[in-house]
């Protein structure tokens, strides 16, 4: 697989058997050789062989991670389905690196690095933390829970102040549009958000809302926020997509080491075409290393 992407990519890069990562030696790659059993794909097409050869390969840099041998991990976009058809029993790999660090209580936020040059005073990093994620859309409602939308700012304070932000500020969406206005486009703020922003305003955090799901990230853009909060997966998504899908990361929260990756998807269509954009692999590994030095700090 390796010998086929300097191929395609048109580089040489060549590796050395390695059992950990290592800084590069003489233009050679640390390689960790996992040949997976059943290499029966074809590129760009799902299929159960390469989601299970995707699955072992991240199963084997988390059992590094366990076992302290690396500070963090961090992949490249995974195919949910073929993993699942692979015969894994998981909603996505965030939940298959829990299983193998024996982690209950995860989470995922996202991270976009403001451009250079455009960086708002005091603030080169824009994180973005959702209430709930990978659910239906109809179901939303009624998975919020005063606790829920509490224990997500919470995780993206602590997020936030890893990776350097010294009093993180942070916004929390609204549900409904115009907030809800008064009650009469629905009750979750009233009722769920406002008692949670209240009880997190207690503990000391800086944060703020509910505010106008179409405004706040504009706010975010301006450097009034370092960390929102949002209620659900696209009402995050589409903005941070906007913001900076070419920067943008998504990082493990709850493991017992740094995880991460970029928040693009598989791009099967694009598949050996010489096009992708390698600016988002980079700034997962940027934002590893940088959450990683902040834990060995601590």
């Amino acid at each position: 697989m390796w010998a086929e992407a300097q191929r395609i990519a048109q580089i040489v890069l060549p590796a050395t058997p390695a059992d950990r990562p290592a800084p590069l030696t003489r233009g050679r790659v640390p390689f960790c050789d996992l040949p997976p059993a059943d290499q029966a794909w074809t590129p760009g097409i799902m299929s159960p062989a390469a989601g299970r050869a995707a699955a072992q390969w991240l199963e084997h840099a988390v059992r590094l991670a366990v076992a302290g041998v690396v500070d963090a991990v961090v992949f490249a976009p995974l195919n949910k389905q073929a993993m699942i058809r692979a015969g894994f029993s998981v909603r996505d790999e965030y939940d298959l690196c829990a299983s193998l660090a024996r982690v209950t209580d995860h989470d995922e936020m996202n991270v976009i690095p403001h451009p250079a040059g455009q960086r708002p005073a005091g603030a080169d990093l824009l994180w973005v933390a959702r209430a709930t994620s990978h659910v239906a859309l109809r179901d939303v409602s009624s998975l919020l829970t005063t606790d829920r939308v509490l224990r997500t700012i919470r995780i993206a304070h602590r997020t936030a102040a890893s990776a350097g932000a010294r009093v993180p500020r942070i916004g929390v969406a609204a549900l409904n549009p115009h907030s809800g206005d008064g009650g009469l486009f629905g009750d979750e703020e009233g009722r769920v958000i406002e008692p949670a922003i209240a009880a997190a305003a207690a503990e000391g955090l800086a944060v703020t809302g509910p505010h106008a799901p179409d405004h706040i990230f504009r706010r975010a853009r301006a450097g009034d926020l370092d960390v929102v909060v949002a209620m659900y997966h696209d009402q995050a998504q589409i903005a941070t997509k906007l913001l900076g899908f070419e920067r943008g990361v998504s990082v493990g929260v709850g493991y017992p080491f740094v995880l991460t990756t970029p928040s693009h998807g598989t791009a099967f269509d694009i598949v050996g075409k010489r096009i992708a954009d390698p600016g988002p692999m980079r700034q997962a590994l940027l934002i590893a290393e940088r959450l990683a030095e902040a834990r060995t700090v601590v």
